[in-house]
């Protein structure tokens, strides 16, 4: 039955709206919106939902937009409640204008072309329930700079952020097992991938022309890798194993590959040119930079002590004087027993140029031991402090 208000709600479902535009108040009593319910209701400015809705509605079978929401393109902000399980399919799609919207953390469900078209989102954390980044939620959100995936995703689905030209980053959390279809295809601010451990395939087109994609870490977990995965990627250096499926996958395709036990051999040659007279602890290290070169360096002491300099800063020093400042991992070594780790300075210094690098740790007896930069330099002190 019909409200005073323009809106039609039958058994706690809001089925459509019929009302004034500008800034709309969902009633208080609904529990799900229907598909279709605001489509196309373009004179909407700003929404708030009601505490209670749990649903809102999208139609799985649809190959055109009609969900709750799909071509509200004059909506700027979406207030949604913490009641919120499921956003259905299309179901903000083409909301052009969508730029402020806050996922409710108990969201456990986003269907298929959920955001397609919201070329206005900048940034979107997805809830921690979600296990899938199903069909085309985002493809087409032109101006998506970064996006924080849920810790427990298995799957990057068909077209997941294809077209999303802006998205600089992406950080792939450990449980993801497949890349698929064309998931990334055409994000052309991206430059750097590090696929996860325990990562099963990356399907056909799933990086296509990402043009400025420099840089591909593999895992030898990864069995299959579609023929066109990487097409239209020319500036890309690829990151895998000896023997691994991603090393064979680049040399058949002409990729420029670095490999990991290339990296760990030039970080222990460099331990007999290491000068440590005062310590007698020798340290190698080597630096590889976004463009696959790698630069290889040594501790230097010196009797006045501070005049020294780390191995790490060394290859870092070196790196730069040749033009390099983008750095996607670096390997240190040592001969004892435990794990060569960077000193605070060197950790500050590689913070400067690239905070999301990879830190490889060797100990004498050539065991290993991988961080990220962030999880040895939290909260670091960078350009970005320096701004007011």
């Amino acid at each position: 039955m019909a409200n005073k208000d323009g809106f039609n709600i039958e058994d706690g479902v809001l089925t459509r709206y019929n009302g004034p535009g500008g800034n709309i108040a969902v009633p208080a009593g609904v529990r799900a919106i229907e598909k279709g319910a605001f489509l196309n209701f373009i004179a909407m400015r700003n929404l708030t939902i009601p505490e209670g809705v749990e649903e809102i509605r999208g139609d799985f079978f649809s190959e055109t937009p009609a969900g709750a929401f799909s071509g509200c393109f004059n909506l700027n902000a979406a207030q949604l409640p913490q009641s919120l399980r499921e956003i259905g399919c299309w179901a903000f799609s083409g909301c052009k204008a969508l730029k402020n919207l806050e996922l409710p953390p108990h969201v456990a469900k986003i269907g298929n072309r959920a955001f397609q078209d919201c070329e206005s989102l900048r940034s979107v954390a997805i809830p921690a329930g979600v296990t899938e980044i199903d069909y085309g939620v985002f493809m087409g959100c032109k101006g998506l700079l970064t996006v924080d995936l849920p810790p427990n995703a298995a799957v990057i689905r068909e077209y997941a952020f294809a077209d999303c030209a802006s998205l600089a980053r992406v950080e792939l959390p450990a449980t993801v097992k497949t890349i698929d279809y064309c998931a990334f295809r055409n994000c052309a601010s991206l430059t750097s991938v590090v696929v996860p451990d325990g990562a099963k395939e990356i399907g056909d087109y799933a990086f296509e022309n990402c043009a400025n994609l420099m840089s591909v870490s593999v895992p030898d977990s990864v069995a299959s890798i579609g023929e066109s995965a990487f097409r239209g990627c020319p500036r890309m250096v690829l990151r895998a194993r000896v023997g691994s499926a991603a090393e064979r996958y680049a040399r058949k395709h002409e990729i420029p590959v670095v490999t990991h036990e290339q990296l760990k051999d030039a970080a222990v040659k460099m331990l007999d040119r290491a000068y440590a007279p005062y310590s007698h602890f020798p340290v190698g290290a080597a630096l590889e930079c976004e463009d696959g070169a790698v630069f290889a360096g040594c501790n230097v002491e010196n009797a006045v002590y501070p005049a020294g300099i780390c191995a790490e800063r060394n290859a870092v020093f070196h790196a730069v004087a040749e033009g390099r400042a983008r750095f996607t991992r670096i390997v240190i070594a040592g001969r004892g027993g435990d794990f060569c780790m960077p000193c605070g300075i060197c950790r500050q210094v590689l913070a400067e140029f690239s905070p999301d690098m990879e830190v490889i740790s060797l100990n004498g007896r050539g065991e290993e031991r991988r961080n990220t930069l962030r999880e040895l330099l939290p909260h670091s002190f960078g350009p970005h402090s320096l701004k007011a």
